[in-house]
């Protein structure tokens, strides 16, 4: 039985949780002591037990690959606090990976950017344009329409321990909305059919291809590719409002295979704060990648026109917070929300990690929670 949050948390014995020391790491030397006391009252400022607050929140953030700042707030469950060692589900920020995994290969020379689907793939699908290109899966520049469809969620449910072989998901893709090549529309599918290339390529799962490439080198050990593997470690306690009243629940006993295969190369990357923003690190300031593949990268496609969603790359968004460019991900699934930057010129990469979806202010929350953080940090630097 799901159980309900209810809102009657002892807030004394909460306050005491989300700013216990234990979570923060300072260094008197290169940070001014006061700056963590005003990181800290910035995020406990948007947690708490009411419906308008975020649950909980595990925070990294890090200048030129130095973790400077580990902050928490918040609850996992009911008198368990938030701890900076829980993984969280990152969501969409996992097409980063995804995104990486596919340049890796090509650096390898095992597939090329410019070739199409119908090279590594026979979907059978009207729904499908095979003639669409890597490139253009990666940028969602294909017209291919989602996959999170009701009926889809309806055999999820049904069974929560078998999961679908993505191959079966893909059945579910709707519709297109354009032909390839026609204009910018993020979609899920792009980055399933990703996945289903990279295993043709490679003959190993996607668990197993970003082990080998990412995690193993990288050392980034708390990091778990779910539909292929078993998550170590603590899991931050996921929560959502499935049916819209109002009211967060305790989803993780939904948590089985068929949501990790469903989830798959669109969202399925669990990790801790620490090693997400080392991930960004890596990634975007780092040696994860070659220049010539970062730069295709961190290449604008498609410029939206919004004040902080500038534009998309290859598994990149451009977003301003604090005033400053910064490239990363945001992400949102059943039960957690995540945004992860980096700035090339600062150096500090940021990851902020949320166990709550469907509720009305999370989203916004998060938004303010990652530019008013960074608005400290820059200050501070």
């Amino acid at each position: 039985m799901k159980n309900k949050i209810l809102f009657l948390f002892v807030m004394s014995v909460f306050l005491v949780s989300c700013s216990s020391d234990d979570n923060t790491i300072v260094d008197p030397v290169l940070n001014d002591p006061d700056i963590v006391e005003r990181l800290q009252a910035i995020i406990d400022e948007k947690v708490g037990t009411d419906t308008d607050k975020l649950v909980g929140v595990s925070v990294s953030i890090r200048v030129d690959g130095e973790e400077r700042w580990q902050l928490t707030g918040g609850l996992s469950k009911l008198n368990v606090p938030t701890t900076s060692n829980m993984r969280f589900g990152i969501a969409s920020i996992t097409k980063t990976v995804v995104a990486a995994t596919t340049l890796k290969l090509e650096e390898e020379g095992l597939l090329s950017l410019e070739d199409p689907i119908s090279d590594y793939l026979t979907l059978n699908s009207p729904n499908v344009d095979e003639s669409a290109t890597i490139f253009q899966l990666l940028s969602h520049w294909t017209g291919i329409n989602g996959y999170f469809t009701t009926d889809l969620w309806d055999v999820v449910e049904g069974n929560l321990d078998t999961p679908l072989t993505p191959l079966e998901v893909s059945q579910y893709i709707l519709e297109p909305t354009n032909a390839p090549g026609i204009t910018h529309e993020y979609s899920n599918s792009n980055y399933l059919l990703l996945g289903m290339i990279i295993e043709e390529v490679t003959g190993q799962t996607v668990g197993e291809v970003m082990r080998e490439r990412f995690w193993t080198p990288l050392q980034l050990n708390n990091t778990y590719f779910g539909a292929n593997e078993n998550i170590q470690g603590t899991i931050a306690t996921p929560w959502r409002d499935g049916d819209g009243n109002g009211t967060l629940e305790d989803i993780s006993d939904e948590y089985r295979a068929a949501y990790h295969s469903v989830f798959y190369c669109a969202a399925d990357v669990f990790t801790t704060a620490s090693d997400l923003s080392m991930w960004a690190k890596h990634l975007y300031g780092g040696n994860a990648l070659t220049e010539v593949s970062r730069q295709k990268m961190m290449t604008s496609y498609f410029d939206y026109g919004h004040p902080i969603f500038l534009g998309y790359g290859l598994g990149v968004r451009k977003n301003v917070y604090a005033g400053r460019t910064m490239w990363g991900h945001t992400g949102g699934m059943r039960g957690y929300g995540s945004h992860m930057f980096y700035d090339p010129i600062s150096k500090v990469s940021i990851a902020v990690l949320n166990n709550q979806s469907r509720s009305e202010d999370g989203p916004a929350l998060r938004q303010e929670l990652i530019d008013e953080l960074l608005a400290e940090v820059f200050n501070e630097l």
